[in-house]
C-alpha cells in the first residue's frame, strides 16, 4: 500500500549531508566546543533562577488554593504581635516537633509530660543564634511571633500536667474542649486519642505536637529565624537524646532541603552511571579481527568516536541548561534527572551511527561512506529524537510548574543532543574515517605497516576528490549500502542466523502472543487500580529526618485538622432567616465523611448562642441583641482574643464585614482522601447562598492530586496522536509504523 512518507526525503537529505559533513569536518568538530563554552555562561545565573518552594513547583500555576490563600491573607493578615497559632497561613518560618513515648504508651503520663516540658523549655530559652556583629545571641523569646509581646509557650503541655486541677474548670473533651464561651481546640495538639466512654473526654493520646512560630517580616529578622530553625535542626540531629520520648520534626525549609539533598545525591549517581556507560561504550568501540590472526583491529576500531558520543551528551546538557538560564527560565532541582535521560539518548544514537558506519562499504571513499552511513543512521536518529522532543514539548503544556520546567529543559537538551549528533559527531566520524582510510592507529594516529596493492593506490587516487564523481548516483540510490563480507559482526550473525529463525517459528510466535496478552491484562489491571497522588514523604529519601515527620503527622490527618471557612460580605445577623442560612451552611460542612461534626466546630456565633441560652435570653431580631450585646460579648468573653482574630468589623458602620469558623476534619491520611475532601468542601462552599471560601494547609497538595490524572490523560492522548503522525510520516511502511506505535 502506497502512503505519503517523509522517510525518502529525509534519507536523501542525509545522503547529501554526508559529503558536506566530510568537507567541513573540522568546522563541525570545533564549533560545538565554542558554542558550549559560550552557553555555559548561563550557569552563572543558576542560583538566582533556582526555585525550590514545593507549593510552587508541585501545584498548578492557576490552582484554586492560591486564590483561597490570598483571600484569607487579605482578610486576616499576619500580625507578628497579635499572633494566634492556627489563625494565619502566611507563616514561613516555623518549627513543628512531634513527640511520642518511646514505649509506645500515652504521652499524657506525668513522666512523659515532664520530659516534653524540659525539651520545650530548652528550645525556648537555651538554643540561640548570634547576630551578624556578634554582640547579641537571639533565642526563641527574641524571634517568636507573639501576642501582646508574649511568646506562645506550648501551654497545652502545662495544661495536661495540671489536668487533674484544670479538669474542674476546663472540659477536656475531644477535639474541642474548654468551657462554654472559651473553646480549647485539642485536635491539633493530640493524636491517636482514646476517650473515656462515659463522658467522651481524653483518656490517653499517643502523640503530641509542639509549635514554634518565628518572625519573618523584616529580611534580616527572617534570616535570623532561618538560622534558629537550623540551630534546632542541628540540636535534634546531633545532640538530643532521651530514653523517655522520641521526636520527629520539620521546619519551613525542611522539604526544600530534602529536595536539594536529593539533587546532591544525583551527582555521585551520575558519575557512576556515566563511568559505567563510558567503559561499555569504549569496549564496544573496538573491533575484533580474525585474519591474519585474532585480536583487536587497531585500524577499524573507533574509541575516539565513543568518546565523542559521550561528549555529545555532556555538551547537550550544558548547552540545553545554559541557554535556558541565559533566557531567565527558572530552574528546579528535579531537573537534575535530565542528564540521565540525555546520556541514554545520546549513547543510543552513537551506537546507531557506529553500527551504520561499520555496515557501509569500506572500499568506498570516506565521503561516500558518510553518505551511506547517514542515509540510514540519520533517519533512525531523527525519528527517535523527534519523538523525544515532541514528548517533552507536549509535557510543557501542563499546569504544574515543576513538570513544565522539567519538560522544557529536557526538550531543549534533547534538541541540542540531536544537533550535536549530526554536526560534532559527524565531523569526528569523517575525521576518523580518514584515519581508517590512511591505515592509522585508532588511538595514537601513527601510520601502521601494511601491504599496498594497485587497487588500494587506485582507490586512494579516487578519494582525493572531496565529492566523488558518482555522488549524484549516490544521492539518487542508496543501494550501495551493503555489509562487508570480510568481517561479519558476531552479534549481527547471531541475531540473523540464530535468533531470527528462532523467533519466527510458529510455536515461539504463539508463546509470544500469549505473553503479550498476559501483559495487556496486567497493564489493564494496573491502570484501573492505580493510586493517585504523591505522598509528600516520598519526595525525600527514607533516611532524611523529615520522612519520619510525615509518617507521624498522619496521626493528626486521621482526626483533628481544621478546615477554615470564611463568609465574606457577611449578611446582617438581625434577620433570623439569615442566621438559619448561616447555621445550615455550618451543618453542611459538618455532616460529611471527612468532617467530625458539631463537636469539632469552633464558631463564635455558636458560642454566643450558648451564652444567651445560659442567660435564658429570648432570641429577638433586634439591633440590641445582634449588634450591641454581641459586640460587648466579643470584647469581654474569655475567648475574646480568639474571636477578634476571626471577625472583621467595618469601622464605619460598626457591623461585621466578614467572619470565619473552623470545622474539624478526619480521614484525610492518603493523597486520594486529600483530593476528595478538598473537592467536596469546595463544592459545599460554592453551593451556599453567601460568598464562602474554604482553606486548609494541605490544599496545595490536594490541587496537585486533582489535576494530575486529567493532565496525564490529556498529555498521553496528545502524545499518541503525535506518535501516530510520526510513525505514518517517517517510518517507511504501515506495518513498521504500526509496530513502532505498539511498542
Amino acid at each position: 500500500m502506497s502512503v505519503l512518507s517523509l522517510e525518502p526525503l529525509i534519507r536523501r537529505i542525509f545522503e547529501a549531508w554526508g559529503p558536506i559533513a566530510y568537507r567541513f569536518r573540522w568546522a563541525l568538530f570545533i564549533f560545538p566546543f565554542i558554542l558550549t563554552v559560550c552557553l555555559s555562561l548561563g550557569f552563572l545565573k543558576m542560583n538566582t533562577l533556582r526555585v525550590d518552594d514545593p507549593s510552587y513547583v508541585f501545584t498548578p500555576s492557576d490552582a484554586r488554593w492560591r486564590r483561597e490563600l490570598r483571600i484569607f491573607s487579605e482578610n486576616w493578615p499576619l500580625n507578628e504581635n497579635k499572633f494566634l497559632p492556627g489563625k494565619s497561613f502566611e507563616t514561613k518560618r516555623f518549627i513543628n516537633v512531634l513527640i511520642r513515648a518511646r514505649d509506645g504508651g500515652s504521652i499524657l503520663r506525668e513522666e512523659v509530660l515532664k520530659e516534653i516540658q524540659v525539651l520545650n523549655q530548652w528550645i525556648s530559652n537555651n538554643i540561640s543564634v548570634s547576630t551578624d556583629d556578634g554582640r547579641f545571641n537571639l533565642t526563641y523569646q527574641d524571634l517568636c511571633l507573639s501576642y501582646d509581646w508574649v511568646c506562645g509557650g506550648n501551654e497545652h503541655i502545662d495544661m495536661f500536667l495540671q489536668r487533674n486541677k484544670v479538669g474542674q474548670f476546663i472540659d477536656l473533651s475531644y477535639p474541642r474542649g474548654g468551657n462554654k464561651d472559651t473553646p480549647v481546640y485539642l485536635g491539633t495538639v493530640l493524636g491517636e486519642v482514646e476517650l473515656f466512654k462515659e463522658n467522651d473526654t481524653v483518656k490517653s493520646a499517643k502523640v503530641t505536637q509542639l509549635f514554634y512560630f518565628l518572625k519573618q517580616e523584616q529580611s534580616i529578622v527572617r534570616r535570623y529565624s532561618s538560622d534558629f530553625s537550623y540551630a534546632v535542626e542541628r540540636f535534634f540531629l546531633n545532640f538530643y537524646k532521651s530514653s523517655i520520648i522520641s521526636v520527629s520534626f520539620a521546619h519551613y525549609q525542611s522539604l526544600q532541603d530534602g529536595l536539594g539533598e536529593n539533587a546532591e545525591r544525583f551527582a555521585p549517581n551520575f558519575f557512576v552511571s556515566f563511568t559505567t556507560l563510558s567503559i561499555y561504550a569504549l569496549v564496544c568501540a573496538f573491533c575484533l579481527k580474525r585474519k591474519p590472526k585474532k585480536g583487536i583491529d587497531w585500524i577499524r576500531s573507533k574509541p575516539w568516536l565513543a568518546c565523542a558520543g559521550l561528549a555529545t551528551t555532556l555538551m547537550a546538557i550544558v548547552c540545553g541548561f545554559g541557554s535556558l538560564m541565559m533566557l531567565g527560565v527558572s530552574y528546579n532541582v528535579i531537573n537534575t534527572i535530565i542528564p540521565f535521560l540525555i546520556i541514554a539518548i545520546g549513547i543510543d544514537d552513537m551506537f546507531i551511527m557506529n553500527a551504520c558506519w561499520e555496515q557501509s562499504d569500506e572500499h568506498q571513499p570516506v565521503p561516500v561512506r558518510m553518505s551511506q552511513t547517514l542515509s540510514h543512521a540519520g533517519v533512525a536518529v531523527t525519528i527517535t529524537n523527534i519523538t523525544d522532543i515532541m514528548s517533552f514539548a507536549i509535557g510543557c503544556i501542563t499546569d504544574l510548574p515543576g513538570i513544565q520546567l522539567f519538560c522544557l529543559y529536557a526538550c531543549v537538551s534533547v534538541a541540542f543532543c540531536y544537533f550535536f549528533q549530526i554536526t560534532f559527531f559527524c565531523g569526528l566520524m569523517a575525521i576518523c574515517g580518514d584515519l581508517e582510510r590512511q591505515k592509522r592507529h585508532c588511538i595514537f594516529f601513527y601510520r601502521t605497516i601494511g601491504s599496498i596493492s594497485i587497487a588500494d593506490l587506485s582507490q586512494t587516487h579516487k578519494e582525493q576528490s572531496v565529492f566523488p564523481a558518482n555522488l549524484s548516483k549516490i544521492l539518487r540510490d542508496s543501494s550501495h549500502f551493503r555489509t562487508s563480507l570480510q568481517e561479519i559482526n558476531g552479534i549481527v550473525k547471531w541475531f540473523g542466523e540464530v535468533y531470527g529463525p528462532f523467533i519466527m517459528a510458529n510455536s515461539i510466535r504463539s508463546i509470544a502472543s500469549i505473553i503479550f496478552l498476559i501483559y495487556i491484562i496486567g497493564a489493564y489491571y494496573g491502570c484501573v487500580n492505580f493510586r493517585e497522588g504523591l505522598n509528600p514523604g516520598n519526595l525525600v529519601t527514607k533516611d532524611h529526618y523529615i520522612s519520619n515527620y510525615f509518617e507521624d503527622i498522619k496521626s493528626f490527618w486521621k482526626s483533628g485538622p481544621q478546615l477554615h471557612v470564611a463568609i465574606l460580605n457577611a449578611p446582617d445577623l438581625i434577620n433570623s432567616k439569615t442566621r438559619e442560612q448561616i447555621f445550615s451552611t455550618v451543618t453542611a460542612f459538618e455532616n460529611t465523611e471527612y468532617t467530625l461534626g458539631r463537636e469539632g466546630t469552633v464558631f463564635f456565633l455558636l458560642e454566643y448562642l450558648n451564652y444567651l441560652d445560659q442567660l435564658n435570653v429570648e432570641l429577638e431580631d433586634t439591633p440590641k441583641l445582634w449588634h450591641h450585646k454581641l459586640r460587648s460579648w466579643l470584647k469581654y468573653t474569655g475567648g475574646a482574643s480568639q474571636w477578634a482574630s476571626d471577625i472583621n468589623i467595618n469601622e464605619t458602620t460598626k457591623t461585621i464585614q466578614s467572619f470565619r469558623f473552623s470545622i474539624a476534619m478526619k480521614n484525610i491520611v492518603e493523597p486520594n482522601n486529600h483530593k476528595l475532601a478538598a473537592k467536596l468542601m469546595r463544592t459545599i462552599a460554592d453551593a451556599q447562598p453567601f460568598h464562602v471560601e474554604v482553606y486548609y494547609e494541605a490544599f496545595p497538595f490536594a490541587d496537585q492530586y486533582l489535576i494530575i490524572l486529567p493532565a496525564m490523560l490529556f498529555n498521553v492522548v496528545i502524545s499518541l496522536l503525535c506518535m501516530i503522525l510520526v510513525s505514518l510520516l517517517l517510518v517507511p511502511s504501515l506495518p513498521a509504523g504500526q509496530a513502532s506505535f505498539d511498542n
